[in-house]
């Protein structure tokens, strides 16, 4: 597992909303992640599945293209 933490894979997946795929899609995938972090906080899910689980939405959403804007 990489030594990184679930807020900087948040953080990449919130910065990625104006320069990547879909807007909707990465406020989805931002607030999945931030549930992650509850769920870590409040020890309902142990950090290697809450990496994995966070690290595989960022994956989703850099998987997506970006669309064209509606003029």
């Amino acid at each position: 597992m990489q030594s990184e933490d679930l807020v900087a894979v948040r953080d990449r997946v919130r910065t990625s909303w104006d320069s990547r795929s879909c807007g909707l899609f990465q406020i989805a995938a931002t607030l999945r992640i931030e549930r992650l972090i509850a769920l870590h906080a409040s020890g309902r899910i142990d950090i290697y599945d809450a990496m994995r689980l966070a690290l595989q939405t960022e994956g989703a959403t850099l998987f997506l293209p970006r669309l064209p804007r509606i003029p």
